[in-house]
Order: C-alpha cells, then structure tokens, then sequence
C-alpha cells in the first residue's frame, strides 16, 4: 500500500514538473524512468477518467518521454526542418543536372541503390521471400548482363536481350495490375472474411510493390544493355551518341540486324506520324553478322522516327516504351512518345512507366537523400 502511494505521489511530482515546464527552462521529468505502476497513474494523471488499456499507457509514455528528450531543443529542430526544406527544394534540379551532364554515373549509382537498398533492409527485417525472388530474378538478369557486354557480340544477342526485357517488363506490369485490382477488391470488402483480413491487405501492397519493383530494375537495367550494345555495334557511341560507322540504310542500328527487303517491297512499316500500310510476305535478307535466308519467312515490322531512321518496331518499341528513351538511338533528335499509343493498352503501359518513376523516388533517392541528411546533421552537431 505504501508503495502504491509512493508511486502515484512520484507520478503526480512528475505530471507538475511536466506541466511546470510551459512557463520554466527546466526539462520534462522523462516518465519512461518511472516504475510500472508509477506510468499507469502517471498516464492516469493525464487523461482523469478515463479507462486506460496497457496499449494506450504504453504509447502514452513513449509520447511524453519523447518530449521530455526533446525538450528545449526547438532552435536545432527549426535549423534541421530548414536544412531538410532546402534539400528537397534542390533534389529535382540536383537530379536533373546530373542525369544531363554526367549520364553514366547518374545510371549506376540510380541502378546500384535500387538494386542493393530494398534488398538490404529486407534482409535486415528478415523479409526472406523478397530475399529469394530478389536472388532469382538477380541471377537470370546477370546472365542477360553478361551476353550483352560480350566483345565480339553475338548476332542473336541484342534480340534476345529485348525479348527478355520486354517478357519482364510485361510480366511485372501485369503482376502490378494484379495486385491494384486485390487492393480495390479489399478497399470496397468485396468478400467479407476475405478482403477484410490483414493478411490478404498484406498481400495486395506486397503484389503492387514487386510489379512496381521489378518493373523499374528491368528498365534500369535494360538501358545499361541498350547503351553497351549500341557502342559494341559501332552505331552510335555510349554516352556522347556520335557514331563511329556508317549506318547502312536497311540496317537497324539497335539490333545491328537487316530490316528486311528495300522500301516500298510491301512489306509492313509504320511511318512516323501516320498510320499501317498494307504487308505482304516477302523474303528477308540475310542478318548483319551472317545469316541464313529464309524465303518463306515475313518481314518484321519496322518503324520511322521523325528524323527518317528506321527500326525493327519491337527494338525501338524496347528502346522508347521500355527504356523510356525519347531520343533517336542514332542521332540523338527528340522522339514524340505519343507515336507510340496506338491502342489503349499502351496507353495504359505508358501510365506504368510514369509510376515506376514514382516508385525510383521511394526506392532510390528518398534513402540516399535521408542518408546525405544524417552525414550533414553528424557534421554540424544536430544529433
């Protein structure tokens, strides 16, 4: 009994310290310190008449010890909010003016946090099935990597490269669709005692979180590809796009594959700005590497830009709608992306891209921006 007293006349010197605290300098008495018993009639002191479970008595204490640490330091709070405006102020300019100016480090490092920062604290928070799928898609991707930067490059290599990229990139598009459709299926409770359970939320957001992901390291990815082979063709340099060979008129210089037969053949082609000519079949010219003739085979659709360089569609569809590139491989002049909606479909593919774009932010430069605050706030002493 004597000690119940002893507690509730310490929480009550508490509670007065605490309130006297709006017209003194002296700091907040830290009730995390308290006994077990003095915390109940201390949050009890607080909140007169009210029943309090151990849940709310517990996120009462940490409220108040909370301030009771920071008590007193509302000078350095303004200074750090003032640094942490002004940094964020700068990221989108900051961000910009390096992928200009500095293309390839902007690309790696982008590429190595996303990569390596999601990996990392899953692994932390022992989050192991993300851990698996991150292995797995890392080792399928490494080779694809690897075939790429090949010297001599095989003549299959840059096609297989864009079919894997273009498989993944659809696969994850699909798997983000999936999971938003989950997610609105539990946000209206379509199927009570289903949509409704933690674990089927859960579900939803961890299915939008991999098609957004995985998503955005394949078009990473894929732009690392796209350069090194470009460069390996001889097409186009990587970096500053002045290109080192002449490009023949029926070659795709993605690819470095033959489009097909002269213009005008019949063969289908899409036009820059207009609309699908007829197709017929015709034969097909050798690949640019050597190749066998296929007669009977049909020629793959091509595509034109504005500035008159042609394309396999399926290459420049990978280079601008994948990689979101909207800039001729070739000669580097500006590619209107609205060529590319020729269904709703795309259209819709399009709105993905601009969302992996969000989730780069999160992912990626959100850590590292927390990151560069935590060394400014080390070196000026605002711990």
């Amino acid at each position: 009994m004597d000690a119940d007293k002893l507690a509730t006349t310490t929480a009550g010197a508490a509670v007065e310290a605490g309130f006297a605290t709006s017209s003194t300098s002296h700091p907040l008495v830290n009730p995390a310190t308290l006994a077990p018993s003095a915390q109940q009639a201390y949050a009890s002191q607080l909140y007169p008449g009210r029943s309090l479970s151990p849940e709310d008595i517990r996120m009462i204490i940490e409220t108040e010890s909370y301030k009771a640490h920071h008590q007193g330091h509302e000078a350095k709070h303004a200074l750090m909010f003032l640094i942490f405006a002004c940094v964020l102020a700068m990221l989108p300019s900051t961000v910009t003016y390096w992928r200009k100016r500095h293309p390839m480090s902007y690309r790696l490092v982008s590429v190595g946090s996303i990569c390596l920062i999601p990996v990392y604290f899953a692994a932390a928070n022992h989050y192991y099935r993300f851990v698996c799928i991150w292995l797995v898609y890392a080792l399928a991707n490494t080779y694809v990597l690897y075939m790429a930067t090949r010297i001599p490059l095989h003549v299959h290599t840059p096609r297989r490269v864009y079919r894997w990229f273009a498989f993944i990139n659809k696969a994850s598009y699909a798997v983000f669709v999936g999971g938003g459709l989950l997610f609105l299926l539990g946000f209206f409770n379509i199927m009570p005692g289903l949509t409704d359970t933690a674990y089927y939320v859960e579900t939803s957001m961890l299915t939008v979180f991999y098609g957004l992901y995985f998503g955005l390291m394949s078009r990473d990815l894929v732009a690392l590809c796209t350069d090194k082979m470009a460069a390996t063709l001889g097409y186009s340099s990587r970096g500053t796009r002045i290109a080192t060979k002449f490009l023949p008129q029926d070659v795709c210089c993605i690819c470095g594959d033959r489009l097909g037969s002269s213009s005008g053949d019949g063969r289908e082609r899409v036009v820059a700005g207009g609309g699908m000519l007829a197709a017929a079949s015709t034969s097909r010219h050798p690949a640019a590497h050597g190749g066998a003739t296929d007669s009977l085979a049909t020629a793959e659709p091509t595509h034109a830009l504005g500035c008159g360089h042609e394309f396999h569609a399926s290459c420049i569809r990978g280079w601008c709608v994948i990689g979101k590139k909207d800039v001729c491989p070739f000669c580097s002049e500006k590619v209107d992306l609205h060529e590319f909606k020729r269904n709703p479909w795309d259209k819709q593919e399009l709105f993905y891209v601009t969302a992996l774009e969000y989730m780069r932010f999160f992912v990626s430069w959100q850590p590292l921006t927390l990151l560069f605050l935590t060394v400014v706030f080390w070196l000026l002493g605002l711990n």
